[in-house]
């Protein structure tokens, strides 16, 4: 064998194996210097860990999981205003096994980043303070209980609009220069509600885009309209079965819709109960429906408009661990009057933990299409083709991300410098 080659060969085995001993060696110093403590581990991608470090001087965080005694790992999950809800489940490990808490606290949409962080700050106190309670460390503390308002239980009850929760967006911008400008225009209403026992969404869009080019006295127009109304109701049946209604209007010229009427009717069972949602889901969803098409340009079908049933088959796995995340949606639909017209959609989306200094993660998008019956007729032109005017015929779209994460060092990180 050429020693060229060899030597390209052996460069990476000697690089992988040199970082599989640099990790042991890594853990077994880390092993010997971890302190007789409480060391915790926080695990929250939501929380300002540098404010979390300086308000809680006294406790000790660590950089890996492995050497926690205590795993705070923090989820969170949309409401039905627009905020959010956050779970936080404090583990215990080791000596601590089985001593498990579980917090929650609801941000409102229009809450500023510091009103978030100091409110999850307020969970990892309260977490904080039941491990130490254990330990003659808790003398140290001084703990005050006030509530901020001087309000009763009774009293901190009023909403005067029932739970009902509206948006309204409009934005707009424009450039221009020698050779082209652009206009764009967009607005939003979002409105819903949200209770235990059902939900009701309704959301209307309209996007409007304009842009002019000049090429000596040719001038290429590209002008683009989108407008999306959407309305959803959904009812709780039991504590794992859902029963839904959508109704949906749509049309883009990107698409070759002038109009698109849909009504659906829908249903879900999830394996586990949604009480726990905020840990693990396993959904099994069924959409039966029918839509009304109106084109702006003959299809390659010869339609100008037409009116097809289909039905979907949809699966939603969301597991959120101490080792990692993971994120899975699969669905499947056809059309009646032809099951080749048909679409299987994958997303994912992995954060996994191999190890105290190793992770991975990855992202996946990939459809699998048959179902373009609103491509329009003929050839596509150069300029259509170049401006992204309207759709092209495929097979398939995918999209991926993959990277790792490689960290060693000090397990500590209790110290905040931020000069400069």
């Amino acid at each position: 064998m050429n020693k060229t080659i060899k030597y390209k060969i052996l460069i990476p085995v000697f690089l992988f194996c040199s970082l599989i001993f640099f990790q042991i060696k890594l853990y077994a110093q880390e092993e010997q210097n971890t302190p007789a403590g409480l060391n915790f581990f926080l695990d929250c991608y939501s929380c300002d860990f540098n404010f979390v470090r300086q308000e809680l001087e006294f406790v000790s965080f660590v950089r890996d999981p492995n050497l926690a005694d205590v795993h705070i790992l923090t989820t969170s999950s949309r409401t039905g205003s627009g905020g959010r809800k956050y779970f936080m489940n404090f583990i215990g490990l080791k000596e601590l096994e089985g001593t498990d808490f579980e917090y929650q606290y609801t941000a409102e949409s229009s809450a500023t980043d510091d009103e978030r962080r100091k409110g999850l700050l307020k969970l990892i106190q309260t977490g904080v303070l039941q491990y130490y309670s254990q330990t003659g460390f808790f003398e140290n503390i001084e703990v005050e209980l006030t509530e901020k308002e001087n309000k009763t239980a009774r009293e901190m009850i009023d909403d005067p609009w029932n739970l009902w929760v509206y948006r309204i967006s409009v934005g707009s911008d424009f450039a221009k220069e020698a050779s082209q400008d652009e206009f764009s225009f967009g607005t939003r209403l979002d409105v819903r509600k949200v209770t235990e026992d059902w939900k009701i969404y309704f959301e209307a869009d309209y996007d409007m885009n304009r842009e002019n080019f000049y090429d000596e006295d040719e001038k290429i127009e590209n002008n683009q309209n989108r407008t999306n109304i959407e309305f959803d109701y959904v009812k709780s049946l039991t504590n794992k079965w859902s029963g839904a209604v959508f109704a949906d209007y749509a049309s883009s010229t990107y698409l070759n819709i002038k109009n698109e009427y849909s009504l659906d009717l829908g249903a879900e069972y999830n394996i586990w109960p949604w009480d726990i949602s905020n840990e693990k889901v396993f959904a099994l969803r069924y959409r039966l429906g029918s839509s009304y098409f109106n084109y702006r340009e003959e299809t390659i079908y010869d339609k100008l408009n037409e009116l097809l049933f289909y039905q979907s088959f949809g699966v939603n796995i969301e597991m959120v661990q101490p080792w990692g995340r993971i994120d899975v949606w699969l669905e499947g639909r056809h059309f009646f009057h032809d099951f080749s017209k048909n679409r299987i959609n994958l997303y994912s989306d992995f954060s996994i933990r191999l190890s105290k200094l190793i992770s991975i993660y990855t992202e996946l998008n990939f459809q699998i299409v048959h179902d373009q019956l609103y491509l329009p007729k003929g050839d596509t032109s150069r300029d259509d083709l170049l401006l992204r005017r309207r759709k092209l015929a495929t097979t398939y779209e995918v999209g991926a991300e993959l990277g790792i994460r490689f960290t060693f060092g000090s397990i500590y990180n209790n110290v905040v410098n931020e000069r400069f």
